[in-house]
């Protein structure tokens, strides 16, 4: 488990002994080790910034820093609990703390960001008592802006959908003020030439562009990369800019795929699916960020319901197409060079590469763009092909699904996502509507670059790991738990012959010994003996399961004849138990005198189970 945290912000004192580890974090001071900075600002708008708006863009940036600090870790430690959790405690010196300590007010700033992060917090406020000399602005010559016509302050990402949300707002005549974060000084060069040409796009509108530093130190808080509390850092920064020009609130623009971020495979749950830009979120965002500047304050995303080829197309259709080359959507922006911008094989550089087919805007950008090609290049065994291959089955699936049967796998998320909307069935009919648009155009995309390329496939010409051959070669056809499965089931096959060449197990716990230090040599994200699950009047566990996947697995051990009815009688009785709970399970028969002689009989009722395998082992 990982060991909980508590966060001493900005001087704030702490006299109680604590079991939590404590870390200092400060946006202040002569050693500040989080910064921000707001550039191309003017004394207007450091004469509008409140007190508590400050306390705001502070807040928000020690959460950020606290979450880029603390490794979630692996699933699946021995001891049954996920170490993906975490149990954060700020106590933050601030400028208004009997505000921040309303009840209310830390419930609201609780709840959103729990669903953001899937962590927990408990926040404290103290009063400041020594006002830093550092400010967050940098201002430039400029005495005025044209604040006229705002009634958005737009999040800038330099990413398509970005840039597509600019582009309709700027061809309806408005002015804008484009708020984006610095984070690499490639990328940060390729937005200034996005902006730029934005501006010669529109020469009879005002675009203003603030770029926004945040500075970690590297050396102490830079270990998570999944960042999930991002969208509240800049939809902070971007209340601050909206509230001193008094508009009315902050626009994001991204895709409804993205936005609501249905798991593409088993092992996207829970905050491994960002919620940066989920409606639910930014409906909260309005909620909290309405208390703190006491008027009604709107966080939204006009394109919720439109795919990535919807993106693409508007921008086509303002005839824009030109500034896509000047877009990054890469997820390793970080890691980029100056010469090529996108990986190729994450999961972004693949939602963007098909949606410019889609649209047919393919002209519009170059392929040298890419490290890799994301349709024939190479790809890395385990997250790389992982990303291409469960992608395209997610695609796939939606394409083939009916809106009922999308409606039932996804009810959850669906449901979920339709709750800040007053006409909820509507809205839920539009969410099943854009994944079918999604699902269509991803496959037809893919199929004709199979098309494109079925001499290459055929000569055996084609990099085995690329996106293209792994489709053809129909990998995407297994869902991922039925992959582990495979995994598992070879890594035992392999091994518990070998282990027990010489000696065979006393009984089934000395074999269970056995395989549990085979599988933990293999680094498997298995947990013994756990969860307990109630049924009837009892309770029951597996031998070992794999949660993320809601997987469980049971090992059998035929000694002798005699064991094969007892064995087949606990088997029914967990068909009946585990099948009622709607659990995937995998049964391993280690047979080594093969005393089973028909394995198809004894499989049977196994296999009249979808979510249920049998694999034996002699």
């Amino acid at each position: 488990m990982i060991k909980p945290r508590l966060f001493l912000c900005n001087g704030a004192i702490y006299s109680e002994t604590s079991d939590r580890q404590i870390i200092e974090l400060n946006t202040q001071g002569l050693d500040p080790n989080v910064n921000v900075r707001l550039e191309n600002l003017t004394k207007i708008f450091l004469k509008n910034l409140s007190p508590r708006i400050i306390d705001l863009i502070e807040i928000a940036s020690l959460v950020f820093a606290a979450d880029c600090a603390i490794s979630r870790g692996r699933s699946g430690l021995s001891s049954g609990q996920e170490s993906w959790d975490r149990d954060f405690q700020f106590i933050i010196a601030v400028r208004e703390p009997n505000f921040w300590n309303q009840e209310q007010v830390k419930q609201k700033l609780i709840r959103v960001l729990n669903f953001l992060s899937d962590d927990k917090y408990i926040f404290q406020f103290q009063q400041l008592t020594n006002e830093p000399k550092q400010l967050y602005l940098e201002l430039n010559e400029q005495e005025k802006w044209t604040t006229q016509n705002i009634d958005r302050v737009l999040m800038f990402s330099g990413g398509l959908d970005s840039l597509a949300g600019a582009v309709e707002t700027a061809s309806t005549g408005k002015n804008l003020i484009l708020v984006s974060h610095r984070s690499v000084a490639t990328m940060d060069k390729r937005v200034k030439q996005l902006v730029k040409k934005l501006r010669q796009f529109y020469p009879e509108i005002t675009i203003k562009h603030i770029p926004i530093w945040v500075n970690k130190d590297s050396t102490t808080l830079r270990h998570e990369h999944t960042q999930r509390t991002r969208s509240f850092l800049f939809s902070a920064l971007g209340t601050a800019v909206a509230e001193c020009i008094n508009s009315d609130g902050v626009r994001f623009f991204e895709n409804g795929i993205v936005s609501l971020n249905l798991p593409v495979a088993d092992e996207a749950i829970r905050a491994r699916a960002s919620r940066t830009t989920h409606p639910l979120a930014l409906y909260w965002f309005s909620e909290l960020y309405s208390l703190i500047t006491e008027r009604d304050f709107q966080i939204d995303n006009p394109f919720f319901f439109k795919t990535k080829t919807d993106i693409v197309s508007i921008i086509a259709q303002n005839n824009a197409s030109e500034l896509i080359g000047f877009t990054c959507s890469c997820a390793h922006q970080i890691y980029q060079s100056k010469t090529q911008w996108h990986c190729g094989t994450c999961s972004q550089c693949i939602d963007r590469r098909i949606a410019i087919f889609a649209a047919n805007q393919e002209e519009y950008e170059l392929e040298t763009d890419y490290v890799s090609d994301v349709f024939t290049g190479k790809r890395k065994e385990g997250y790389e092909t992982n990303m291409a291959v469960n992608y395209a089955r997610h695609a796939f699936e939606l394409d083939r699904m009916s809106d009922q049967e999308i409606a039932t796998k996804f009810n959850r998320d669906i449901s979920r996502a339709t709750r800040s909307f007053s006409k909820q069935s509507q809205v839920a009919q539009q969410i099943i509507e854009m994944h079918k648009r999604h699902g269509l155009n991803v496959a037809n995309v893919l199929q004709t670059q199979i098309q494109n390329n079925s001499k290459a496939l055929f000569n055996g010409h084609l990099e085995k790991s690329s996106m293209i051959a792994m489709i053809a070669g129909q990998k995407h056809l297994s869902s991922s738990w039925q992959n582990y499965i495979q995994k598992i089931t070879k890594i035992l096959k392999n091994g518990i012959p070998t282990a027990c060449k010489t000696h065979k197990p006393k009984d089934e716990p000395h074999l269970q010994e056995i395989c549990d230090g085979i599988l933990q040599g293999h680094d498997l994200t298995l947990v013994r003996e756990f969860p307990f699950m109630r049924w009837s009047s009892c309770f029951t566990k597996p031998d070992w399961s794999a949660e993320h996947l809601q997987l469980w697995i049971e090992l059998k051990y035929v000694r002798k004849k005699e064991d094969i009815r007892p064995i087949t009688r606990d088997i029914a009785e967990d068909i009946t138990k585990y099948g009622d709970n709607n659990r995937r399970v995998l049964y391993i028969i280690y047979d080594p005198q093969h005393l089973i002689i028909d394995e198809a009989q004894f499989s049977e009722e196994i296999l009249k189970r979808e979510f249920m395998k049998v694999e034996f082992i002699r």
